[in-house]
């Protein structure tokens, strides 16, 4: 579970940092509502759109939604992915939850 969990840290920090990137070096977008426009602003609202909670506080501009709309998805599908792992090693080293029909 520990690797589980910093594997969905890792992505939503990938995440922030090629935003954070796109953003600073070629300026396709903004994001707006935030304050500082600081590396954890951009985590922040990584973590808002991977899990896909929305907030609202902090909205991506421009070309930028691109970027957090394929985040969203990345998301969607990952924690699905992990929850299905999860379950199935559970399944696999808890045999007496098993059947024995």
């Amino acid at each position: 579970m520990l690797g589980v969990f910093a594997a969905h840290t890792a992505e939503g920090w990938v995440f922030a940092i090629a935003c954070w990137l796109m953003i600073a070096c070629w300026q396709p977008g903004v994001l707006s509502g935030g304050s500082q426009h600081s590396i954890f602003e951009f985590a922040y609202f990584s973590v808002v759109v991977y899990t896909s909670l929305g907030f609202g506080d902090i909205q991506p501009v421009a070309h930028v939604r691109l970027i957090a709309g394929v985040e969203a998805l990345v998301g969607l599908l990952m924690i699905g992915w992990s929850a299905s792992f999860t379950y199935h090693m559970m399944e696999r080293f808890w045999p007496e939850h098993e059947d024995d029909a």
